[in-house]
C-alpha cells in the first residue's frame, strides 16, 4: 500500500480564481472579481502566467499581514540564546 504525499491531502498550491473565491469570501464568492481587483494595487499575489492560478500559500500570507495576523516573515532559526533577567 502506498502512502500519498502530504502535500496531496491539503489543497492545491496554484488554485483557480473560482476556488480562491470560495476559499477567501465562502458564500458571497461572486464578488471576488472585483475584490481582487483592488487587492492586487494592494499586493494581492496576481494570477501565475505559467499556471493561469494563483499562488494560494502567497495569497493567503497576504490576507493575513493585510489583516495583522502576521508582520513577515518568521525566522528559520533561533537567533541566539535568550539571557533572561533572574530575579529572586
Amino acid at each position: 500500500m502506498s502512502r500519498r504525499p502530504a502535500s496531496v491531502d491539503g489543497p492545491p498550491l496554484y488554485m483557480s480564481e473560482a476556488d480562491i473565491a470560495v476559499r477567501v469570501l465562502g458564500d458571497d464568492a461572486k464578488r471576488w472579481p472585483d475584490i481582487a481587483a483592488i487587492l492586487e494595487r494592494e499586493g494581492l499575489p496576481r494570477i501565475d502566467p505559467i499556471t493561469g492560478r494563483r499562488f494560494r500559500p502567497a495569497v493567503e500570507a497576504f490576507l493575513l499581514r493585510r489583516h495583522g495576523v502576521t508582520h513577515g516573515l518568521v525566522p528559520a532559526q533561533a537567533d541566539g540564546i535568550e539571557n533572561w533577567p533572574v530575579t529572586p
